[in-house]
């Protein structure tokens, strides 16, 4: 088990999303039981070293993360496939992402290269 220093709440409050170090998101249940989803785990994007942050819509239905190349990575939720890629940031990870939680097609993303990006 390697070191998960981002954990995000699901918006179903069903699920726990840790940005583990191995380079992967992985996902607990929560509520009355607690325990790792083995099937249930992002993979693609590059994050050792860093606490890149985890968004997920508002409706839960899509998971986006930063990388330490800079990029930003979105996921489908249920099925766990990337499903896009974007060069987001220059110079150093994209450290954070967050939706806009009125318009679910939003997504803001900052990294080290001291810019904040609106992704439409």
């Amino acid at each position: 088990m390697h070191s998960m220093p981002v954990v995000t709440m699901h918006p179903s409050e069903k699920f726990l999303l840790c940005q583990s170090l191995d380079n992967r998101i992985v996902v607990y249940q929560a509520g009355e039981r607690y325990g790792l989803q083995r099937k249930k785990k992002f993979e693609g994007h590059n994050v050792a070293g860093y606490a890149c942050d985890i968004a997920i819509s508002p409706d839960g239905r899509f998971v986006c993360s930063g990388d330490s190349n800079g990029k930003l990575v979105f996921w489908d939720f249920k099925r766990t496939r990337i499903l896009q890629k974007y060069h987001a940031h220059d110079k150093g990870p994209s450290i954070a992402a967050a939706w806009h939680p009125v318009e679910p097609s939003t997504v803001f993303t900052c990294g080290w290269d001291g810019v904040i990006k609106m992704w439409e």
